[in-house]
Order: structure tokens, then sequence, then C-alpha cells
């Protein structure tokens, strides 16, 4: 099956004609690209009409034929520069030569065509189908390798050398050989990246997806094919930066021979300050309004309300004077952007409204759901949705769902869901998505049961989802390990161990290992603790965003160390979780279990989570359960108005909600202690009979 991957399209009839076409190849697996960037020349970048990458037939490169004086001249040139361009591949040579031999084909309406000869292909529309199958078979063995080198994902993340590693199966062995598989963009992730419709264009996927790899594609592809364009790609987690500038530097490397202009393609904070620019600050700006900061905004609207806050306030002003002033705007972690900031977004993107937005729902760690699109973009007189995402035949789609986690091993996918959802949660569910289907579209199967509201169900993920080198390379027992301690310096010292096995014997470098802190308020003195534990081991480290440049997340020598707020975004290897027990139960579940969720799914191959006392013992509890049930998810789908009750019951609260429901706690364990000393007799008063069955052992809820 040849899959069709829509670019920037300049002659939408040809196009079509190509597309018809390959799709009547059915016997034939690859994908046929659009206007596709191949690389620069020394004037200019080159896209070339349309390009297909076969198993059967190796590269082909068609031209849409145009009146000119020599129609070999274009193909000289186009030819020249797919050789110099693959040539820099040792994977794609043998000896002194190319191991492909690209083809170059010029179409032309039918009955116009020049004839061809041995070197130069010319046909009509009409003859495409048997040009292409009268070409000589392609040695398939260098057909990954080829769309490595097309695709040039590894240019953009560049392997890791690991000069260190001797032995195939030590941790860093194996490491190796995953970041040699994760080469290639699989039909979602080649869609996200290349397609962009005439409007808002949205990307939902697991962690370990590829959205923040497919948007800094996306941002350089159209920044090749728009170099006049003024794109803004935008982010929540400050050390997001630092892998967007990376990514986005190399690809436009890559393809236009230089750096990006960074006068037109941005790389902006989405919130920013007076100093340093952001999305909410350089609008505010504009608008004459003195921007808030984060501890200007905490401390009129509240922590979790401090940016839904300050953009609300910029959407109240009048912008009637503000003209849109970017042609694209890109953002990563939608997940944790207000529906206000969408809104100010299509307010300063020019038409057609190139809004494209990825994220994960599970990854909001401030526990608001996403908006709906007509909270996001606002609704038209007659009450609909101004914005909705279609997918027309033909024409790039406007909703993408990636449904493959590369990051991730596919137990602790399954595990990071079990525990986030509180599948196994002795109380119950704490929160669970709302459209059922996404389900099947984020990899997940019914294997039991029926996935309807009400209804009992069994989940596993299918096979398809993850790639095979998890299976083949990890042992399942030795991919997710919890452990209980006794107190926090026992803890402390068993990971510092483990670390140092880890470097010393385990071929891992230092900066393929991440500890996280899912106490963001107190991670920093925690650190400070667990620092000591490493330093007596001779282990350098360093916390995030503190001891080093708030955009920097790795340095190399040392473990990096994080709270939870700057490990978003961020992956390693090996990652330890310590002091979980902060997750395990208390207000603001969903808060707390969506931290969880993204502890866990921020390590590429092996998680260590760690904690003390009781509160562990309840989250190793369910992860027993989740292990015992064969990383499989068995659990009653709440009703709709079950889940509004949840969303309700587990929100985040205000400060004010906080301080009432500790004065609820306070008189609620006076009245039991006073029933305990006989000095009140819960039956005559059936109210507060009720009242204790309801709440069972009172010293289970957490006072905050």
């Amino acid at each position: 099956m040849i899959d069709i991957v829509r670019g920037i399209v300049n002659n939408a009839r040809a196009s079509q004609e190509v597309v018809s076409v390959m799709g009547k190849l059915e016997n034939y697996t690859g994908t046929l690209y659009l206007g596709y960037p191949l690389s620069s020349t020394n004037e200019s970048s080159v896209t070339i009409d349309a390009l297909l990458v076969t198993r059967e037939k190796g590269l082909i490169a068609f031209i849409f034929g145009k009146a000119e004086t020599d129609p070999r001249d274009s193909q000289d040139l186009l030819y020249y520069q797919i050789i110099n361009t693959l040539t820099k591949y040792e994977s794609l040579r043998v000896r002194r030569g190319l191991a492909i031999i690209p083809a170059v084909i010029t179409i032309y309406p039918a009955g116009e065509a020049p004839e061809s000869d041995d070197q130069y292909l010319f046909c009509g529309a009409d003859k495409l189908e048997s040009a292409v199958l009268e070409l000589p078979n392609f040695d398939e063995k260098y057909y990954a390798a080829l769309c490595e080198a097309l695709q040039k994902i590894s240019s953009m993340k560049p392997r890791k050398r690991r000069l260190n590693v001797t032995t195939d199966r030590s941790r860093g062995g194996i490491i190796k050989k995953i970041e040699k598989e994760i080469a290639n963009l699989d039909e979602w992730q080649k869609k996200a990246a290349f397609e962009t419709p005439d409007g808002p264009q949205r990307v939902r996927g697991l962690a370990g997806s590829g959205k923040t790899v497919v948007l800094a594609l996306k941002a350089a592809y159209l920044h090749t094919q728009h170099p006049t364009w003024n794109i803004a790609v935008t982010y929540y987690t400050r050390s997001l930066s630092q892998q967007l500038i990376t990514m986005i530097s190399n690809f436009s490397y890559e393809f236009l021979g230089d750096l990006p202009d960074w006068e037109r393609l941005h790389v902006i904070h989405a919130w920013g300050t007076e100093l340093e620019m952001g999305i909410y600050s350089e609008l505010s700006q504009k608008m004459g309004v003195i921007p808030l900061n984060y501890n200007g905004a905490k401390a009129k609207y509240g922590r979790v309300q401090a940016f839904e806050g300050v953009c609300n306030e910029l959407m109240v002003q009048n912008m009637d004077n503000i003209q849109p002033y970017y042609d694209a705007i890109l953002i990563d972690e939608a997940q944790d952007m207000p529906k206000s900031f969408f809104r100010l977004c299509y307010k300063i993107v020019r038409q057609p409204k190139r809004v494209v937005f990825a994220y994960d729902e599970l990854q909001n760690l401030n526990n608001a759901t996403m908006p709906t699109l007509g909270e996001m973009f606002g609704f038209s007189q007659n009450g609909e949705a101004a914005v909705t995402l279609k997918t027309v035949e033909n024409e790039a789609r406007q909703d993408i769902v990636l449904p493959i986690c590369y990051r991730n091993t596919p137990w602790a996918l399954s595990l990071a869901h079990s525990l986030g959802f509180g599948i196994y949660r002795k109380e119950g569910l704490v929160q669970l998505f709302s459209d059922l289907d996404l389900w099947e579209d984020i990899g997940y199967k019914v294997i039991g049961g029926e996935l309807s509201y009400g209804k009992k169900v069994k989940l596993e993920r299918k096979s398809t989802s993850a790639p095979q080198y998890f299976v083949d390379l990890i042992d399942r027992d030795d991919a997710i390990i919890a452990q209980t301690f006794s107190d926090v310096y026992e803890q402390y010292d068993w990971v510092a161990a483990q670390i140092e096995k880890n470097i010393t014997e385990e071929e891992l470098d230092p900066d393929d290992i991440l500890v996280i802190f899912p106490e963001a308020y107190y991670a920093k003195r925690q650190y400070t603790a667990f620092r000591d534990s490493l330093l007596s081991k001779g282990i350098n480290s360093i916390l995030a965003g503190v001891s080093a440049n708030r955009d920097t997340f790795k340095v190399d020598g040392c473990i990096t160390c994080s709270s939870i707020y700057r490990a978003k975004g961020n992956e390693a290897p090996m990652v330890y979780i310590v002091n979980s027990e902060f997750c395990a139960r208390g207000p603001e579940m969903i808060t707390l279990r969506n931290t969880l969720f993204t502890a866990i799914t921020r390590s590429r191959a092996w998680v260590r989570i760690c904690g003390v006392g009781a509160d562990m013992e309840v989250l190793c509890k369910e992860i027993k359960k989740c292990t015992d049930n064969n990383y499989q998810l068995e659990f009653t789908v709440p009703t709709i108005e079950e889940l509004e009750k949840m969303r309700l019951i587990h929100r985040d609260r205000t400060e004010a909600e906080k301080k009432k429901l500790k004065e609820d706690l306070r008189i609620i364990k006076k009245l039991r202690k006073s029933a305990e000393k006989g000095e009140l007799d819960p039956s005559v008063i059936p109210e507060l009979t009720a009242l204790m069955q309801a709440l069972g052992n009172v010293d289970n809820i957490e006072d905050e």
C-alpha cells in the first residue's frame, strides 16, 4: 500500500493525477510525498513536486512538466541534487558509489510528453503507471536506510556515539540499539509533520509518540517552503526550548544549508515576561498592557489559574486595532494551555488561521480537561463552533492521532494509564476519557466485556502499538520496579547505589539517568538531601532550572534531577521517581495521578518507582494488581454523570476551598475522638452515624 503525505502542493491537478495512479499500486509498500523538501543549493532550497519511495522500486522523483527550452536540464539538476543528498549517508554507499540509482520522471498532460530515451523519462499521466512498473527492481535491504536519509530524523536528533559501550546486553548496549531503531517516521507522524491544512490542525498522541518531533519538523518544513512567513513555535515547559531549538536548527541546516532565520521562525515561550518575549507578553506589549510575570499572576489568581487569569485579562481588552502578525502558530503541550490562550493565538494568526496544537490529556498537571473547539476558537452567531476539524479526501488532515509510543515500553505505558486513571485503586477510578473511541485511537483493544458507559471492559495494548524492539531487547520484569522504604534516607541511598551501578557496571552515561521529584513545591529541598547520597558515590548532578540555566535540562557528566514540571517534555533511558507516595491519595487526585503518569512516561526503557511508608504501599498494591493482570486494564466504565462527579470530587481546589476542607477535616476528627472517648454517642444522631459510615477511617483523609 502507498501512503500519501500531502505537503505544500503547487500544482493541485498534477498532484492528484499522481496520487490516483500511485493508489493503484496495491502490491507496493512505500510513501508518496507531495511537495518534498530535498536539500539546499548555494542559492535556494529545492522542493520535489512529488517523491515516491517504495520497497520495490526505490526512489522515484517526479517533475511536473512545463514549457522550457530543454526538460533534460531540469532532470539533470534534480538527479544530481538527489545524488548529492544521498551520498552523505554511509549506509547508502557501496565503496565509491551509491547503492541505489534514483529515477526521475517528468510528467506532462496527455499527448504533450517528449520521447523518452535510455537516460531521460518523460510521460503523460495516462502512461505513468507503466513507466513506474517498467523501472528496475530495488534492493530492499536499503529501504530502511533510504527512508531514514529522506526523513532526516537522525539529523534532527543525532544518536549518541556511546563509545563506552562494550557489551551488547548491558543497559548502554540495549539503549544504543533502541536509538538506532528510532530513525523513521511512521504513517501518522509523516502526515502530522508535513501536512498543513488551510486552518487549525489538532495532533493528539500518547506520551512518547513523537508530538514534539513532528512539530519541530513541521516548523522547519514550513520555514523552508515559506521563508517569508512569520512562524511561532510555542510551549509551556521551559526546558523544551533547548530541544526545539536544536531539532529545528538541525533540520533547517540539512535542508537550507544554514540555520533558520530566527527573525522569521520564533521558538517562543507561551507566557514570557516584560523582558523575555512570549506569546502572551508580546501581545500585551502590542496592546500597551504591562504583562504580569508568574509570581504576580499567582498572587492575583492562584497557582492553578495564574496563566488563565492573565490570558483572560487580555481577552477582555479591546483588540480591534491588533492586526494578525503570525502566518502560523504551532503549540506544543496544548493540554497545559487555558482556552483563552487559544483564542489569543487565533486572534494573532493570519487567515486561514493555521493554528497547530498537539497534546496528551493525561500530561496535564493542572487538572483541566482539554477545552472543546468552540471554547478554544469561539462560536458563530448561530451558536455553532466557529472551527470544526474534518478529514476530506485528497486534502491535508485536520485531526491526527499518533497511536504508537516509541519512548515507553508497552508495560510502562499500560501501568502509567492504570495509575493515572486509578484503574486498580481501592476507592475507584479518579478520571477517564470522555471519548471512549480514543482508547482504540491510542493503541488499545477490547479483549473482554464492552467499551460502553456503565459496562465492564478489559483492555490491552495492541501488538502494533509499540515497536518490536522493546519486546526483543528489554526484560519485562526489569522494565518497571516499585520499591517501598522505611524512611526517605534509606530510599535516597538505595537510588544512589543503583545509579552508581548503572554507570560503572551497566554502561549508561550520567545524562542517561533522570531522577524526578513529583512534589514540585518541595523539590529543591528534597534534592539537597538526595544530592548528598549521590556525592557520597562521587556522582555529580544538577537540579534542572535551578543549578543550571533554566532552559537547560541536561549537562554532560551529570545526573539530571528535576521537579515534575521541568521533567515534562523530556525523557531519559533510566528514570527514578522518588517520594512517589505523594501521588497515592489525598485531595486533588486528578493532578496527583497525572503527575505520576507524566513521571513514568519520561522513561525510554526502565523506570523505578520509589517511595516511603504506608502511602507507597497503596501505590505498590495498585501496581501489583496491574502486573498480576498481565498489564491489562479491567474496570467498569463510568456513566457520563459519574464522570462529571469524579471530576468534581478530584478537582484542584482554590485556596478558599482548601482552607474549608482543612476545617471540615478538623471537625470530623474532633467528633470521632469524642465518640471514642464516650463523650458522644453517634447512634443518637442519625446524620452523624451516616457521615461516619460514609467516611470510614478518617485517618485515611489527607490534611493537605
